[in-house]
Order: structure tokens, then sequence, then C-alpha cells
């Protein structure tokens, strides 16, 4: 490419002067784009790997490295673990059923040819479960400060899953030590593995794998939402949790100019309105010296403190001629809140008396007066208000929360879930950017007790040579002075006299007791009780199970 530079003369005739511009620099760091595994079939997205053993972690690495992974849909788990009473897709075990599951998916440059993404180059990667009804838009589960708040609706934004981390690199929250609590979207790690393989052409290629355990647990405390006051009479909440657009999610639409513009001649809009309540009445966003409220407010007074106030006059700008409209800046926003909150207060009152419309009314000054200026905001602003009063919303809903805790994972028509991978990296201007992955096929959970999911398990009763020799001691309990006092003046016997020696020397006692007994003592207590029942329901076929096996090397000749 070559521009012209100053021209020089050529027999009286003025002859440009060309002057090469070097290419622009290519990108020291290609973007990454997360695909499914090289092994995958079709339609896998992010695969799932299911382990019987605690070693899953060891067992998982050395597939991967041997190249005996495959595809999710090509697992006989897949199409065998479809139990309980939706069948269409496969049903994961929990940890209780001594069942562990690992996603993986790969990360490659996103240029032509797919090389391996750089695993030096990854800051972080994790990934998230969402619910996906079959009617329905996708729920994610959220943390507020470290506390589950559950599944919730509502759009599904592209960027960092992790409020605080994203907050902060865009410095409207501080960095604090330690870290805060995490807030947003629910994250479980992964991790990086570059792997060799040869291709159908014999060649030798590499890839870079994002592997991690896929947790299925949790729960989260459900309490009944109470609707504030309407003032308009309908059963839409004017002052919930969902402000009006663009400073909420309700009426969400694309994005306009129009849309910035929240005070007109002093008269806000309902939904500005809406925030102001929740700012003044719930967050307590204007008292600077409440020491409870600090941390939460200080990403919101940041924000609030950048918005100004304007209004628009005709002034002569640099050099010229004739006057123009400009915007000349006043107050910010968090400086009129802290001296009209009280005002605030009593406008909020006349909107719930219906003495006033949202909307419609202007602003107080905070002297007595009303405003008479304008207040607009850009789409980015518009957002990060979106973001922090949600953030500040939930760290709330956890601080007064008292309900009981809910499983994460139901077992409902909609229960369905999906894995979603993500990595985070940083770009040329050391900014930190995300990128995210394919979900993976759907999957449900099962649940704790159900009898599909359940594994046996082998308990080794002892011989009576065993029994002869003395039997093991199991737990030991602790007993303090007063307790180990009664304990042994308890007399074994079929009366079970109290006359026994009692705590003579005042100590604390450690009583165990042998676990085979108790087992085999359960064990024909169980079977009298279920042998009597057995007369009146006749279930012991489908209770107690005896079937002959071949002994253990270990347990030969006893």
């Amino acid at each position: 490419m070559v521009t012209p530079i100053a021209p020089v003369l050529d027999n009286g005739r003025a002859k440009p002067m060309l002057h090469a511009v070097p290419p622009l620099a290519a990108p020291k760091t290609h973007r990454p784009r997360l695909v499914a595994p090289f092994f995958a079939a079709d339609g896998d997205g992010a695969t799932l790997h299911r382990y019987f053993d605690e070693d899953f972690v060891a067992r998982f690495l050395n597939d991967a490295h041997a190249g005996r992974l495959v595809g999710t849909a090509a697992q006989d788990w897949f199409h065998m673990d479809r139990f309980g009473r939706f069948r269409d897709e496969p049903t994961l075990r929990l940890p209780m059923h001594r069942s562990f599951y690992m996603l993986c998916c790969e990360v490659q440059c996103a240029i032509p040819g797919a090389p391996a993404f750089d695993p030096k180059k990854v800051l972080s990667a994790g990934l998230v479960v969402r619910r996906v009804p079959a009617e329905g838009t996708p729920q994610r589960w959220m943390i507020a400060d470290g506390q589950p708040l559950g599944w919730r609706d509502g759009e599904i934004p592209g960027h960092d899953p992790d409020d605080v981390r994203r907050l902060v690199a865009r410095r409207l929250l501080p960095r604090r030590f330690p870290e805060p609590p995490h807030s947003g979207e629910e994250i479980a790690p992964l991790h990086t593995l570059l792997v060799r393989r040869r291709d159908a052409r014999g060649l030798e290629r590499s890839h870079t794998l994002l592997w991690g355990y896929l947790p299925l647990g949790g729960s989260a405390r459900e309490v009944a939402s109470t609707p504030l006051p309407q003032a308009n009479g309908t059963e839409v909440p004017d002052f919930g949790l969902e402000h009006a657009w663009p400073l909420g999610s309700r009426g969400a639409k694309a994005w306009s100019e129009a849309d910035g513009l929240l005070v007109a001649d002093g008269i806000a809009t309902a939904g500005l309105v809406e925030l102001l309540q929740t700012l003044v009445a719930q967050f307590r966003i204007d008292d600077a010296t409440d020491s409870a409220n600090e941390a939460d407010n200080a990403g919101l007074r940041n924000l609030l403190g950048a918005l100004r106030f304007h209004t628009l006059e005709w002034r002569v700008v640099e050099d010229n001629l004739l006057p123009q409209l400009v915007p000349v800046y006043g107050e910010t926003v968090l400086e009129w809140i802290e001296r009209s909150a009280p005002a605030l207060v009593e406008l909020f009152a006349r909107i719930v008396r219906r003495e006033a419309v949202a909307g419609a009314v202007a602003l107080p000054d905070g002297r007595g007066g009303s405003r008479i200026d304008r207040l607009f905001v850009t789409e980015q602003q518009a957002a990060d208000l979106r973001s922090l009063v949600a953030l500040r919303t939930g760290r709330a809903q956890v601080r007064f929360d008292d309900g009981l805790p809910l499983p994460r994972y139901g077992q409902t028509d909609g229960d369905r879930f999906v894995a979603v991978p993500f990595v985070r990296w940083e770009d040329d201007c050391g900014c930190e950017q995300v990128a995210w992955g394919p979900p993976s096929r759907v999957f449900r959970v099962a649940s704790p007790f159900d009898p599909d999911a359940q594994r046996p398990t082998t308990v080794v009763l002892p011989s009576l040579d065993d029994f002869k020799r003395g039997l093991p001691r199991g737990v030991a309990m602790l007993a303090p002075k007063s307790l180990a006092d009664v304990l042994r003046k308890i007399s074994p016997g079929i009366d079970m006299k109290g006359d026994g020696p009692g705590n003579r020397s005042g100590a604390c006692w450690s009583f165990s007791f042998s676990l085979p007994a108790i087992t085999l003592c359960a064990m024909l207590m169980l079977m009298v009780v279920i042998n009597m029942l057995n007369l009146f329901l006749g279930w012991l076929p489908w209770v107690f199970l005896a079937l002959p096996r071949l002994c253990l090397k270990a347990l030969k000749g006893k």
C-alpha cells in the first residue's frame, strides 16, 4: 500500500511522491474457538464421560493420553442409563451412587487450519450447567455472595459469568483482598491438557483439551416473593426486581439512541422512577455512612457518581461563528440522590396513592422545587446499571433469606440440563475476553433414592473364627463426665439394672462399639421383622435377595 506525500517540482510541474505504508501487524494472540473434541461425533458438543471409581481423574487423563476417549453418544451408558418417568434423555447418577462424570471439549485457534490453542495463553476456563426445559427459555443457576439463589430466567449474556470479576475488570468495583465470594452464574473449573495423536495420514497433530469434573449437587433457599404496592392497578410489579427497559429486562428490545434519554425537562421515565425506588427505598444508596451496605453499594455509587445531569444551551464552540446547541453538565446523579432522598420517598408515596403517575411527574431537585434538565446514558452505562442492580438485589435476597433449601436438580418434565464450557483469554490490548463453547447433549439427573440409579454395595461379614478371636472396634464416642456416669451405671442383663460402678474417677470416658457385631444384630433383627410382616404384605421377594457367589481368594477356607 502506498500513500502520496508532499509533492516536489519536476520541470515546473508538481510531481507527487509515493511512500510505502507498512502492513498492519498480525495479532500476537489468535482468538480461541471452543469446539467438540476431535474424537466426538456430530451433535455431541462438549462430551461427557462416566466413571464408577473414585480415581476418575487419573483414569480420564490416562484415557485421554492413550486415545481411548470417544464421543458421548458412542458410550454404552448414554443409551442404557435412561430410567425413571422420562426416558428421552440419559439420566446421570449422583456421587452418592458412586458415579462421576467428566466434561471435555477442545480449544483451537480461530484461523485456517485450526491449530491447537496454546495452553499457556488460557487464563482460566470453566463450565456452567443450565436448565433447558422443552418449553420455555434456558435458566441459569445464580450465586450471590457465595450463596445460591436458584434457577433464574432472563436473557443469557455472552460476557463473563463471574459478575464480580467482570465489574472489577471494568473498574466499576474496587479490587479486594481477600477476594469477595463468588457472585453470578455458578462455575465449575476446567483444566487444560495437551495431547498428541496421529491422523489418518499418519501426521502427528496436537490438541488442547479442556476437561473438568461435572458437579451434580447443590441446593437453594426458596422464599415466596411479595409484590410491592402498585401504582397502575395491574398485577405486573412496577418496582420489583425487574425494571423497565433500558434499566431492566422488562420490555427488552434492540438498543436505540432514544432509550438512553432517561430525564427530559425534569420528567423521568417510568423505568428510572422504578430504579430510583429500588436504590433509595431498598438499597439505601443515599446513605454513605451505612457501614452494613457500604461494600454492597460501592459499585452502584461509583457508576451513579459518573452520570451527570445536563442542559442544552446555545453557545459558540471553538472557532465556529454561529452558536451551537451543546450539553452543559451539572451535578452527578449520586449527589442529587444524597440531597433529594426525603423528597424522592414522598414522590414514591404519591405514586402508590395514585396521586402521581410515574413517567409523567417531574423529579424533585432537593431544594423545594423540580428539576428542569436532562439525563442521558449510553448503551454500556445502561448495561452496567442492569448488572450492578441484579448483583445488589441478589446480595439483599441472601441476607434476608430464611427459606428451606431445595435441591438444585429436580426430576420434573422441565428438568433437562446441559453443560456449557467457556475459556478466558487475554487479547493484544491486555483485556480479558471470554469465549463460549458448544453445549453438551441434554441430560437429566437422578434423584438420590431412585431405585434404578442405586448401585449395590458389598460388605464382607466376619467369619465365626473372627468372633472367637475378638471383635474389632469401630467408632469411638467421647462422653463427658456426667454422661459417662450414667452409661457406666448400666448393668448388662435381662432387666438392665442401674447398679453399675458409675464414673468413680470423675474422668471422661470413650465408648466404642463393634461395627460387625452391630451389623449382624441389625441383620438378624431385620430378617425377623421382615419375615413377620411378610405374612401380611408378601414383600419378601422384593426386600431380601440371597444369591450364591464364588468366594473370593481372601475368604477361601473360611
